[in-house]
């Protein structure tokens, strides 16, 4: 009689589409139906563990996510509740309380909450939405959290910009200062605007005459347009809307002369030169015969005489002497020349020296541009707004060169955040880099460690919907996929050294995609099509192929989150949108691509995936369940360590229920606090032998004998159905199977039966009283089962919890008839 044998099931659940495929390697590797199963890449598929009942979320009518923390390498391990308008945390699979539970607020909504996108840094969440303002969300102690925005207007922060406006619209600043006006007490640090200049009093009194005052020095004249001053901003035509306030805008103007040259007079009157705008690449040198002490001084505040700070000091004696010094300033400040102690060399004397040899400063900077910063603090019209200067300006002339902050409430926020060279990138319809280690930081220089963007520029209206990043930035928009590489790899990655490819233009969901072992997972804009972004090695082309092409129904009615699962073997996870979790074994280098799904008795919504030291990452879910009659949404850690348990026969702590708790005593014959599964049919291990299921009444459940540990939770069934027996010598054939053999290993009772025919239980040697069982490990007996002939012939075999089922293959003995 003819014998065929599945010996590995690593091929995964296939679509039915691929039932005539014979010819493919995939078809003697893979299942119809692979519900409840792990496969494992040796090619054995083991039960699914069960999950821990740890409490319930914050609503029951309302959906929330999960967001795995780790604050350190050897830390304990932390979850993240995100709900509506709420955060609440998790340690070591238990809320964290403070007094009752602990809980932060939050400003996202239910609808908006798989939309976030997350990146974690040391003790910071950074958090990322389109319709919401960038936050970060701190953690000061696991019971003390605070969720920040970003104020890019504090130092050293600073805003992606929008490209420069080519419009024809000016901005003109005014309503700086008051006019002077005669016959008013004046105090020290008033403004005032006297023939279009800028005044500050340096002594309090009432005013007479501007040019009497002025003369007997109650004023002088003012760097104004500094920082923390206040004006009125004017557009030439429509451009602001009450969405503008906290918005930042960059004005620039340019210098009539880059350089300020400061000479020493013999009358020490002055002592130090005017205050001088500067930012980027400076030089500052001395010049002339003279012995003396020379200060170079900065303030971002120059009318204020106490802000002005030492930066640099030299003694210069003699020509020989002199000083050039080269600075790159980082944000813009104002820089002074002081010199004291002035004598001729050698002389004793006062500095007499004239001419060439006069003593002099001279500061120069490389940018012409000055660039001033206003913050946005009030709506006025469509063209006029209040605003507070940030950065200084250099004039207040009406001007064509202006930039919008790239994300603000008017133009929307990014959607999609990570990290690539220590640079906190952000994707909008560009994507913008930070300067690298300075993550809030934008501001653009000229220099490698300038903030720049990467202009998406692709046909349709692209924007931004994942990065990830790899030994390249990987980019993926709703139209496009690509990278921005490091052009000239001798050369630091920056604004002139990257370039950004497009290879494939599949387009892309707005949910995070995963990056795996080089490869990057990402779901087509349906939400049902999962692609691989991966390098060829053809002329660094990047190709993108559909891993759900066998199984094209595994993702039916789309995905709503994805995870990834390093330990114990890389797994890709989607949570669909019915509630089923849909999971992909991803042993890219052994070519093995196994689909399977996970079922509950509920709805599976929300995944967190938490990497662990130990040989399996933690696993959690939030899954809206019914208990008796009633909706409730539960947060339950999937049970780590069975495959080691069963390994080493630990079968008492065996966990193959869902939503279940453990019960420790002396000889139990009932277990109460079961108020979560009141009403609901439950399955029980008691000291590691299964029995029978039983309802949940009055928060408990009696046992059948004394017990010291109880397992107790939603029973779940775990069902395979290979392939159709087919080869392509067989197919057309009608076949009849007669017989089958299951190899297990530790495993329970189990059924099968041929197409949807009547069930056949496998025999086993030791039949399981109240002591634990022992599990079955090697072939079972040998099982009649009475199939029909049909040319279209499989077997499903089926084990319910809470003993696990693990096969290792199937052997059918089968008869076989003419086409």
């Amino acid at each position: 009689m003819p014998k065929a044998s599945q010996i590995t099931f690593n091929g995964g659940e296939l679509t039915e589409f691929m039932d005539p495929r014979v010819d493919t390697a995939k078809y003697s590797k893979g299942c119809q139906t692979l519900e409840n199963f792990t496969p494992m890449p040796f090619g054995t598929i083991l039960s699914a563990p069960g999950t821990e009942h740890i409490t319930t979320t914050k609503y029951a009518d309302r959906k929330a996510r999960l967001v795995p923390f780790s604050f350190s390498k050897d830390a304990d391990l932390m979850e993240i509740e995100v709900g509506h308008e709420y955060f609440r945390f998790f340690l070591n699979q238990a809320p964290v309380l403070s007094g009752s539970v602990y809980e932060i607020a939050s400003p996202y909504q239910e609808e908006d909450l798989f939309e976030l996108q997350f990146e974690q840094i040391n003790d910071v969440v950074m958090i990322v939405h389109p319709n919401y303002e960038e936050r970060t969300l701190v953690r000061k102690a696991n019971d003390d959290w605070e969720l920040q925005t970003i104020d890019y207007s504090a130092s050293p922060n600073y805003p992606a910009l929008a490209p420069v406006n080519t419009t024809d619209v000016t901005l003109a600043l005014s309503d700086y200062n008051d006019a002077w006006v005669t016959a008013t007490a004046y105090t020290v640090d008033d403004y005032v605007t006297e023939s279009t200049t800028s005044y500050r009093c340096v002594e309090d009194h009432t005013s007479g005459t501007f040019a009497t005052d002025l003369a007997n020095d109650k004023w002088e004249v003012s760097t104004r347009l500094q920082a923390g001053d206040t004006a009125t901003l004017t557009a030439s035509d429509t451009l602001f809307s009450a969405d503008s306030v906290g918005q930042l805008i960059s004005i620039s103007h340019d210098r009539e002369e880059v350089n300020q040259t400061f000479l020493a007079e013999p009358s020490n009157a002055p002592d130090q030169s005017e205050p001088f705008y500067a930012f980027g690449d400076v030089v500052w040198e001395t010049g002339g015969i003279a012995e003396w002490d020379v200060y170079l001084e900065q303030t971002k505040t120059p009318d204020d005489p106490s802000s002005w700070e030492v930066r640099r000091k030299f003694f210069i004696k003699g020509e020989s002497r002199n000083e050039r010094i080269t600075l790159s300033i980082e944000e813009p400040i104002f820089l002074r020349s002081r010199f004291e102690n002035k004598f001729l060399s050698g002389s004793g004397g006062p500095n007499t020296s004239s001419g060439a040899n006069q003593p002099r400063i001279t500061i120069e900077v490389a940018d012409p541009t000055v660039k001033g910063l206003l913050k946005v603090t009030g709506y006025t019209s469509a063209t006029e707004v209040s605003v507070e200067i940030v950065d200084p300006l250099l004039s207040d002339e009406a001007t064509k060169e202006w930039r919008e902050q790239y994300f603000s409430k008017r133009r929307g926020y990014p959607r999609a955040i990570c990290f690539h060279k220590e640079r906190r990138c952000l994707g909008g319809d560009d994507v913008l880099l930070s300067q690298p280690g300075n993550y809030f930081n934008y501001r653009e220089r000229n220099d490698a460690d300038s903030g720049f963007m990467v202009g998406v520029n692709r046909n349709g209206a692209p924007h931004v919907q994942w990065l990830e990043s790899l030994r390249e930035l990987r980019v993926g928009t709703n139209l496009a996929e690509g990278v921005i590489v490091q052009e000239n790899t001798t050369e630091a990655f920056g604004y002139n050294n990257y370039d950004l490819r497009w290879d494939t233009n599949h387009g892309s969901n707005k949910l995070r995609a995963e990056a795996i072992n080089g490869t990057v997972l990402y779901l087509q804009p349906e939400g049902r099509t999962l692609r691989n972004q991966e390098i060829t090695g053809i002329e660094d082309y990047y190709s993108s192929n559909a891993e759900t092409t066998l199984a094209d129904h595994i993702l039916e009615g789309g995905v709503t989150q994805t995870a990834y699962q390093r330990q114990r073997y890389p797994t890709w996870h989607g949570v669909r949108a019915d509630g089923e979790l849909a999971s992909m074994l991803y042993e890219k280098n052994q070519n093995i691509f196994a689909w399977y799904r996970r079922k509950t008795d509920g709805e599976i919504e929300s995944i967190s995936v938490n990497p662990r030291a130990d040989e399996e990452d933690q696993v959690c879910y939030i899954v809206k369940r019914s208990v008796n009659g009633s909706t409730v949404r539960n947060v339950e850690y999937v049970k780590i360590g069975q495959y080691r348990g069963l390994q080493n026969d630990e079968t008492s702590e065996m966990w193959f229920v869902d939503d279940g708790i453990r019960v420790e005593g002396s000889g139990m014959t009932s277990v109460s606090g079961l108020s979560h599964l009141e009403g609901e049919n439950v399955a029980i291990l008691c000291d590691g032998a299964k029995i029978a299921e039983r309802t949940v009444s009055g928060g408990s459940v009696s046992l059948d004998y004394p017990t010291d540990i109880a397992i107790i939770g939603r029973p779940y069934e775990y069902t395979v159905i290979p392939m159709f027996l087919e080869s392509q010598g067989t197919m057309g054939s009608t076949k009849k199977i007669t017989n089958a053999i299951v190899r297990l290993w530790k495993s329970g009772t189990c059924k099968m039966r041929i197409n949807e025919g009547d069930w056949s239980t496998l025999s086993f040697p030791n039949f399981q009283s109240s002591q634990a069982p022992l599990l079955q490990t090697g072939d079972s007996a040998k099982v009649t089962v009475n199939g029909d002939w049909s040319r279209n012939t499989a077997i499903e075999i089926q084990g319910r919890s809470p003993l696990p089922l693990n096969i290792q293959a199937i052997t059918l003995e089968y008869q076989m008839a003419g086409k």
